[in-house]
């Protein structure tokens, strides 16, 4: 009768360890299941939020024979447009190192050359008529910061950059026709998209119709980043 009683405890313990062993196992085997899904949304948002950062806060860079200003739209103060540097200057795209939105602080400033979170409406302008170029388009990754590798393989992110008003529609260009700025590919549905929007102001709302003072108005810009 003791055996039989000592043969039912060792069962007990057998079936008790074995259970405890399933569980702590699928324990440890959740955080996996959700460890991809947790590193894209991580890694989008670090890009998304970074992209921001640049165009709100830097003004740019043009490099050109060791030349570097922040100037990128018109490097040479020729007054021209994003077209007219195409056709005139074969290396203007090149030499344009990073894009920035912030306007350069004026000359007789202390601070440092942008005035960040105030956006400048030609740079603005070129960036959006340098998307309306298809045969260049491409190389907006490159200029955004949106061109990487890792361990040797290219990183495909894809963006959605615009300025719109504060009831969530888009700033329009009256005098052109179009969006004030709206570069991209369209948002998908079902991706992991991540959203950064940052409150602006835009120093030359003549042609905008939403003027608030001194020419100029606010905004948000919007940058969603997928992969």
């Amino acid at each position: 009768m003791q055996m039989e009683k000592g043969q039912m405890s060792v069962d007990f313990m057998i079936a008790t360890t074995v259970l405890i062993f399933g569980i702590s196992l699928i324990i440890t085997q959740i955080p996996m299941l959700f460890a991809p899904l947790l590193t894209i949304s991580t890694d989008i948002h670090a890009v998304a939020y970074r992209t921001s950062m640049i165009l709100v806060e830097d003004a740019g860079i043009y490099c050109e024979n060791g030349s570097i200003t922040s100037a990128w739209e018109d490097p040479e103060k020729n007054a021209w447009n994003f077209s007219q540097y195409l056709r005139n200057r074969r290396n203007y795209l090149s030499n344009v190192r990073r894009i920035g939105l912030a306007m350069n602080a004026p000359v007789w400033s202390s601070h440092e050359d942008t005035v960040p979170n105030n956006l400048s409406m030609r740079k603005i302008q070129a960036l959006q008529d340098w998307w309306d170029d298809s045969a260049n388009r491409s190389m907006l990754w490159e200029k955004l910061g949106l061109l990487v590798s890792y361990n040797g393989d290219p990183v495909n992110y894809s963006f959605n950059i615009s300025l719109k008003s504060f009831n969530n529609m888009l700033i329009w260009n009256h005098s052109a026709g179009k969006p004030l700025l709206q570069i991209g590919h369209p948002i998908p549905t079902g991706a992991t998209v991540e959203r950064i929007e940052r409150i602006v102001a835009i120093d030359d709302c003549r042609n905008l119709g939403m003027g608030i003072g001194d020419n100029e108005c606010c905004g948000i810009l919007e940058v969603c980043i997928w992969k």
